[in-house]
């Protein structure tokens, strides 16, 4: 009898959850589409000047994310024709309505084997004659991007890693394992393939450690609580640990926590961002860490393969410590926002200019509805006061004066489409994440 309550409870509570947010979402959509229609008339002619094409056509997948559309408005400003594909739940995705955008392609979800995911990009870069191809993956699709790589037609320059490296960088074990074989600082890392190993785990030295699953999740991700704490083989008996879903223990330090992203070419450094980060980073300032960019370069070096890689770190007593590795695109990229010439990155020379790096004036990013949450959410004036300012002295970084439709159709068309559909499956939602223009479920990419 409790646990059908209990159902029905949980029930009523995801579906008051979704229409509060989707009447929140409905009442600031109407000031913004006055702005953003605004903002679309006074710019009107802008549409109309392009830079001098440059005869590329650049295919890019992601585009519920910001930083495809971050990568998108960059191409564009070079001349280049630019595709962007991605899967039907998100068609009302702000990049979709962009005006450097000249082909959007809605392509299957990846099921089973990823066949029809493949195939489809495929088709594109023959239908298209796609110059070249940039990824900007959810954690699932980097793999299978990565898988497509030998069936593109000759033509295509493919902007990824090969499926090997992918598969050993987004491991989390495996790689802090490469790391410390490169001769580069790193901590503790044990892997577990069962609750049993993991529970007869001995824990000494009084280090405490993060227990994080291999394969990315949205939900567990967030979960990071230090072991071993009180209850935590309870904890452990209910997690999923086993032979094909391991999981890895790493030791944990208190630091400061630091992001990059770069972009490289056969091991040359060709774009790079530092910012401050956390377990929910959607705040960007550029930062200069010598011995993180140090740290960087020597593993790219011996790395020495082409593609987009994210590293987390924590930084203590000077010395830089890897927590794990993302090979795709980063949202810190959105620092360039006044730098287009930064696409250059991508396909020229890779010796032949210095690394891209944000300018003084690119300042900081922020996405408006996650500041706007905190600003609601905050409990004393002085935190109050530092999102205002935030929010007042950053750049958002989806709204664009000269392109702004992408900001009030992922905001207000896009996520409220994807909480009426789950809303129909009665799926449970933790929360938006308006950065990647999703709504974060259990198991989702």
């Amino acid at each position: 009898m409790v646990l059908p309550l209990l159902d029905e409870l949980i029930t009523l509570r995801n579906i008051l959850k979704s229409l509060i947010t989707i009447f929140l979402l409905g009442l600031f959509a109407i000031p913004f589409f006055f702005l953003t229609l605004l903002a679309y008339m006074f710019n009107v002619a802008a549409r109309y000047k392009t830079a001098k094409p440059s005869g590329r056509t650049i295919l890019l997948t992601g585009g519920k994310m910001t930083k495809c559309l971050q990568l998108a408005r960059m191409f564009h400003a070079n001349g280049d024709r630019v595709i962007v594909a991605e899967t039907s739940l998100y068609k009302y995705c702000g990049t979709r309505f962009s005006n450097a955008v000249d082909l959007y392609v809605t392509i299957p979800k990846i099921t089973g084997t990823g066949e029809k995911y493949l195939t489809s990009l495929i088709d594109i870069a023959k239908k298209e004659q796609i110059d070249i191809f940039i990824p900007v993956a959810s954690p699932k699709a980097a793999l299978y991007d990565a898988k497509a790589k030998p069936k593109f037609p000759d033509e295509t320059t493919i902007f990824h890693f090969d499926e090997y490296i992918v598969k050993r960088l987004d491991d989390k074990h495996q790689f802090i394992k490469m790391a410390e074989d490169f001769g580069l600082s790193v901590l503790e890392s044990f892997h577990f393939t069962s609750k049993e190993k993991l529970l007869s785990h001995q824990f000494g030295n009084h280090k405490k450690y993060i227990l994080k699953k291999i394969d990315y999740d949205p939900i567990y991700r967030l979960d990071l609580r230090t072991l071993p704490h009180k209850g935590w083989r309870e904890r452990v008996e209910g997690l999923p640990i086993s032979e094909s879903d391991p999981w890895v223990l790493q030791e944990f330090i208190e630091g400061k926590e630091v992001c990059t992203h770069t972009t490289t070419q056969n091991g040359e450094m060709n774009m790079y961002i530092c910012s401050d980060s956390s377990p929910f980073q959607v705040n960007y300032k550029m930062l200069h860490h010598p011995k993180v960019k140090e740290w960087v370069t020597s593993f790219i070096k011996q790395l020495n393969a082409t593609g987009q890689i994210s590293f987390d770190f924590i930084i203590k007593d000077d010395t830089v410590y890897p927590i794990e590795c993302n090979p795709r695109t980063h949202s810190a990229i959105t620092l360039f926002h006044n730098q287009p010439k930064a696409a250059l990155a991508y396909y020229q020379d890779p010796i032949s200019f210095k690394t891209f790096e944000p300018n003084q004036n690119a300042g900081h990013t922020y996405w408006f509805y996650h500041e706007l949450y905190r600003l609601f959410t905050s409990t004393n004036l002085g935190t109050f006061k530092m999102i205002f300012k935030r929010i007042w002295t950053g750049k958002e970084a989806v709204f664009q004066w000269s392109d702004p439709w992408p900001f009030w159709f992922n905001n207000h068309v896009s996520i409220p489409y994807q909480i009426l559909k789950n809303l129909k499956k009665n799926l449970p939602w933790s929360h938006i994440d308006f950065n990647i223009g999703k709504l974060v479920v259990p198991g989702g990419d």
